[in-house]
């Protein structure tokens, strides 16, 4: 094969940004999981809505791209807090329930998009137009930019949960929900708040891709495998975890196709997955 040098820095760029579009999903489905103990399989779906809400405004309503965006992570996030109220709120307690729920929700949300949306790919504006030199090589802007959004956001996620009451509430109620509902936490209220910013992020992670690469009804299945994997390889509940299994993804998904084929790309993870299950069933930095 030919590993020019600019084709593997090109690799680990993409990597790069793929990683934190993985982390993204990742920490939202993590927040989810930890405060209502249900894994939500409908988040790729509002990965997808909340790209195609900025495809919407920008493209067909003229609105820039950074209040699109902003306006998708809100529509989400209210998004998120109807799907807790009408169908996750009755479901934290059973173990079924949920998946089958959560499930027929991507089914009901992918069909409506092929309906509305069409099946042919479409874009957004690009986050950056042109390249510049780093380390000797050239960097799409876009890359840059959107490796920049993902590390302030999650940077934002990791001041709320460590310095604000909120989200030490939700950090409380993560780790001992019967201590948090003690101390007078309600767990309602931090179900909603979880869904809420999950789903937000998810939105951010959707708007990203899209203007990276292109957008359809079936652009959140990828992301969703992708941050079921983060979270076990991370270790359930934990957010360091996610980050780092996050960025292991995305370098893979960006560098092992160049340098061994797509093939040894889509099974490097899982067999990664396996590996450290074996070894450390609880992930990478979960608790037993």
């Amino acid at each position: 094969m030919n590993w020019s040098a600019q084709l593997i820095w090109q690799g680990l760029i993409n990597g790069l940004a793929l990683g934190w579009i993985y982390v993204l999903m990742a920490l939202g489905l993590t927040l989810i999981f930890g405060i209502m103990r249900i894994m939500q399989f409908a988040h790729g779906e509002i990965y997808m809505l909340g790209a195609y809400t900025v495809f919407y405004l920008s493209i067909i309503y003229k609105l820039p791209l950074l209040l699109a965006a902003a306006l998708s992570m809100l529509a989400m996030a209210g998004f998120g807090l109807i799907l807790e109220r009408f169908l996750f709120r009755r479901l934290r307690e059973q173990l079924l329930a949920p998946i089958v729920v959560s499930v027929g929700l991507t089914l009901i949300l992918q069909s409506a998009a092929v309906v509305f949306f069409g099946l042919y790919e479409r874009s957004i504006p690009r986050l950056a137009q042109g390249s510049f030199k780093l380390l000797g090589s050239m960097m799409p802007k876009d890359r840059f930019v959107a490796v920049m959004v993902a590390i302030l956001l999650s940077g934002c996620l990791y001041l709320f949960l460590k310095k604000s009451k909120y989200g030490q509430a939700m950090i409380a109620s993560a780790q001992s929900p019967e201590g948090a509902i003690l101390q007078g936490i309600s767990p309602v209220r931090m179900s909603a708040l979880a869904m809420s910013v999950g789903c937000a992020l998810a939105a951010a992670g959707g708007v990203l891709a899209g203007a990276l690469f292109a957008l359809g009804p079936a652009m959140g299945v990828q992301p969703l495998v992708k941050g079921l994997v983060i979270i076990v390889l991370g270790g359930m509940g934990s957010l360091i975890g996610a980050f780092i299994a996050g960025m292991m993804l995305g370098l893979i998904d960006g560098l092992v196709p160049i340098l061994f084929g797509p093939a040894w790309a889509a099974m490097l993870p899982l067999l990664i997955v396996i590996f450290v299950l074996v070894i450390k069933p609880e992930g990478l930095l979960g608790h037993e």
